[in-house]
Formats: structure tokens, C-alpha cells, sequence
């Protein structure tokens, strides 16, 4: 009997303490939303796409042009605008490993004032190296991106993180696919726009 008593007050306050942390979680996320919002509403920030993460936030302004990303410090909402235009490459990766690649044509802004010689094509990379397909299992699906500033700088956004590897016809990547075709056009957009 005092068996059962035990195995039922663990359980109890195992329910209680992940019950309390997904209500703090849900809450944090509410905050950054909210402070979101009256950010977009404050700068007029023109929303074409937006994804709302655990972490993060993105936008998408097609109108001014710029992405937004968004995630909240010490209740404090922090930022970057990341004008289209300083986008310069973007890497899909499940577990740290680049599947698809694209980076703008032509060198970074930090190699034209050093006068390096290392340039890119412009073109969709796929690494054949790694056999992605439905079975495939993953912890951890990321966007890196390449800002072309004269101090490049990445951002790593985390769209799915997992403890245990997950096999990848289990995992919600479709945002991280539809944020990485909609950087991939805003890339390839200006670089045709920068050759006419």
C-alpha cells in the first residue's frame, strides 16, 4: 500500500512540474508575441510571412524589404533587421550537416575592400554526400544565415530540436522548408535585380 502511495505522489508531482514548466513556456511565448505585435504596429512593419517559434520569431516585409527576427531577453524584446539585400547565403541542416545551400553571386562586401578572389554562383546547392529520405532520423533541423555586413555575421535559427533522434517523416519541418524557398527567392530576386 505505501508502495502505491509513493509511485502515485511521484507521478503527481511529475505531472505538476511539466504541467507548471509548459505554462511557463506558453506564457514566455505569449509575452514575445505580444511585444511582437506592438513592435510591428509601432515601426508599421508590412507582414507578408511570419513564423512564431518557441524561441524565435521571423517576418517577412516584402514591402520594405527586410526580414525581421525576434526573440525575447530578460523580458525585454530583442531584434535585427536583416535587409534583403545583406542576405548573402542560407543553409538548410538537419544535425549540423548542410543539405541545401545558396549564396548570392559575386563576394562578400568584406573580400571587395580586402580584394580577396573568392566568389559564388548564385545556384541551389544539394549535398549528395547524405542520403536524406522519410526514414532518415534527426535531432535538430536549422536555418543558417550569411549576412553580408563588412563584419559578416550568421544567425542560426533553430526550428526543430529534438532530445532523441526522430525519424524525419515524424518531424514538422515545413516551416523551416517554406523559410528556406522564401530566402532562397529573395536571394536569387536580388541577384537579378542587381544584374539589370
Amino acid at each position: 500500500m505505501s508502495t502505491a502511495i509513493t509511485f502515485l505522489t511521484i507521478g503527481l508531482f511529475c505531472f505538476t512540474f511539466v504541467f507548471w514548466l509548459k505554462k511557463s513556456e506558453n506564457k514566455h511565448k505569449y509575452e514575445r508575441a505580444k511585444l511582437v505585435e506592438m513592435f510591428i504596429k509601432q515601426k508599421k512593419i508590412h507582414v507578408d510571412n511570419i513564423f512564431i517559434g518557441f524561441y524565435f520569431d521571423l517576418v517577412n516585409d516584402a514591402k520594405g524589404r527586410n526580414i525581421w527576427f525576434f526573440y525575447l531577453r530578460r523580458n525585454t524584446l530583442q531584434y535585427k533587421n536583416i535587409p534583403y539585400d545583406d542576405l548573402f547565403q542560407i543553409e538548410y541542416k538537419l544535425d549540423g550537416q548542410t543539405i541545401h545551400s545558396i549564396a548570392r553571386m559575386g563576394k562578400l562586401k568584406r573580400d571587395l575592400v580586402v580584394v580577396n578572389d573568392t566568389s559564388t554562383t548564385g545556384e541551389v546547392m544539394e549535398n549528395t554526400n547524405i542520403v536524406v529520405d522519410e526514414n532518415y532520423r534527426v535531432k535538430e533541423i536549422t536555418l543558417t544565415i550569411l549576412i553580408d555586413e563588412l563584419t559578416p555575421s550568421t544567425m542560426d535559427f533553430v526550428f526543430v530540436s529534438s532530445h532523441f533522434p526522430v525519424e524525419l517523416k515524424n518531424v514538422k519541418d515545413q516551416d523551416a522548408k517554406e523559410w528556406f524557398q522564401l530566402l532562397t527567392d529573395i536571394i536569387q530576386e536580388e541577384d537579378r535585380r542587381l544584374k539589370n
